[in-house]
């Protein structure tokens, strides 16, 4: 379903279904979106990179495995014209996926661009839109509403460039083999990624699905509710 928990209200990590086979199977497909249009707009580089990032991420914190995943992008640009920073957008977004892509191991196989977005003064902010695919098993699929009361929540977070934004790529799969492995265990009942509303808007939409509330740590830092934490 794309909510989940009793009120429906927690929206899914990513979108999970068995594949159409004659008979019973367990075996799914999955798929997962990345992006962020604000980001997308101040840097393209930085925000296709991310793109990439959040769609994996969403897709590890559904119970999928990152190593046997693909990639598709959706990019979406202003008309170019003959002007060089028109140019630099789609260049930037195109080079900021590369990145990701050999960082994470990951390859795009497919996609559709068009460089048509504009009418008269107006233009579409550059859109690079990631998914991620891949396959796994129905017994693994994990959705983001807390299951009950009493269950203790955790921050898994990889180390940052010195940006404070990008995740370092050895550290993030690391974090993904770690997360994929507490799912596989039954030792992650409920997963979310945390994107650009940061852990503030995953924990109330963790919250939300079953009416269950959360209590912090004394000890927590309430600021880092609001700080990007992309890949955690």
């Amino acid at each position: 379903m794309p909510f989940g928990g009793k009120t429906q209200l927690t929206p899914a990590m990513a979108m999970a279904a068995k594949l159409p086979v004659d008979g019973e199977t367990t075996t799914c497909s999955g798929m997962a979106w990345g992006f962020n249009p604000y980001l997308m707009s101040a840097d393209p580089y930085t925000g296709a990179y991310l793109s990439v990032v959040e769609s994996v991420s969403r897709l590890v914190a559904a119970g999928f495995e990152h190593k046997g995943f693909y990639l598709t992008f959706q990019e979406y640009f202003e008309k170019l014209r003959q002007d060089p920073e028109r140019w630099g957008k789609p260049m930037a977004a195109v080079l900021g996926a590369l990145a990701a892509q050999v960082d994470l191991g990951i390859g795009a196989i497919g996609g559709k661009d068009s460089m048509s977005g504009s009418f008269e003064d107006l233009d579409v902010p550059p859109t690079l839109v990631s998914f991620a695919t891949g396959l796994g098993r129905v017994d693994r699929v994990t959705s983001p509403e807390f299951k009950g009361a009493g269950h203790r929540a955790l921050v898994l977070s990889p180390n940052y460039d010195a940006d404070g934004l990008t995740p370092l790529a050895t550290s993030l799969l690391a974090l993904y083999d770690i997360v994929e492995e507490l799912i596989g265990n039954g030792g992650a009942l409920a997963v979310s990624t945390l994107g650009y509303g940061d852990a503030a808007e995953a924990v109330f939409k963790m919250c939300v699905g079953n009416t269950i509330g959360l209590a912090c740590d004394p000890g927590f830092d309430a600021r880092a509710l609001f700080c990007p934490a992309y890949g955690s």
